[in-house]
């Protein structure tokens, strides 16, 4: 019976078992075009190299591998400098478990990932957490080689983690940005709440900005900034450019609301964190002034 099976994922915080004669496959991964919906990228996974095209633009989505050359596969390694991620996976034996171990090298060096799928959930409940297994992450493989290549570092299931937006449009060719104050109307933030099940951070984002600013507009691609603040939480922050500001939205009555040119707002931002993200992302927005 297979019933109840699952996957569940670890950081390793111990002392690796001896690795000495596991098998093992290296594999590197680099995102050419990091987008929300639609992204391109190269895999090689032994001596298999491929270019795939995600995009969750069409139902169902739509995946596509395409074999290429070691010399193809090389050539397109070199010409990404960021977004990219190179391990050796470990199939490592533990009784009637197998533990998949991700070793990291280059930049994520040290960071080591554990995976185990228990077939029944009988097993998983009998299942001794081993001493260098530490907290839990989210299962989903993909998920987590993108979320390492673009960001540095896998989340924890406990974490508490946010995903924001920073609104921006241009006035008389000067980069403005949206603020509203925090629920307690104290501070000047950035549109930003928790995690929700079912909903990309990008989601979030976007959800957040139309009800906390009442800002509606797209994201920036494959530009985002990852940022800790004051309060330890860590905030996934994306660039929107705004289309419509709405004068009736969700919270006006508990947050306000400001527009201001990208210098006086970093002003009004006490989070250091945060506020060096902001000025971050601002460098990267493209210059392209509205038509006021």
């Amino acid at each position: 019976m297979r019933s109840g099976g699952s996957t569940h994922c670890y950081l390793v915080t111990g002392g690796l078992p001896d690795l000495t004669g596991v098998p093992f496959i290296p594999i590197q991964e680099a995102y050419m075009a990091p987008h929300s919906t639609r992204e391109v990228l190269v895999r090689k996974s032994g001596q298999d190299c491929s270019l795939i095209v995600r995009s969750e633009q069409s139902k169902p989505a739509f995946i596509h591998h395409s074999p290429i050359s070691p010399q193809a596969f090389d050539d397109f390694w070199r010409a990404s400098t960021s977004h990219r991620v190179e391990l050796l996976r470990y199939f490592f034996p533990l009784g009637r478990d197998l533990i998949v171990f991700d070793v990291f090298g280059g930049p994520h060096a040290p960071l080591v990932l554990a995976r185990i799928t228990f077939p029944t959930l009988v097993r998983r409940r009998s299942f001794r957490k081993p001493a260098f297994l530490g907290e839990e992450i989210p299962p989903e493989e993909t998920a987590q080689m993108r979320q390492i290549a673009l960001y540095g570092k896998p989340l924890a299931v406990e974490a508490v983690t946010q995903a924001g937006v920073l609104p921006f449009l241009f006035k008389r060719g000067i980069l403005h940005v949206v603020l509203v104050t925090s629920s307690s109307g104290s501070r000047w933030i950035i549109p930003k709440g928790k995690l929700e099940s079912g909903m990309t951070y990008e989601q979030v984002a976007l959800m957040e900005a139309a009800e906390e600013a009442g800002a509606i507009g797209v994201l920036e691609p494959g530009m985002s900034a990852l940022c800790h603040l004051d309060d330890k939480r860590e905030l996934y922050l994306y660039p929107m450019r705004v289309a419509t500001l709405l004068s009736l939205w969700p919270e006006r009555l508990v947050r306000r609301r400001v527009v201001l040119p990208i210098h006086q707002a970093l002003l009004r931002i006490l989070d250091v964190d945060l506020a060096r993200a902001v000025r971050s992302l601002s460098r990267q927005i493209p210059r392209e002034p509205t038509s006021e």
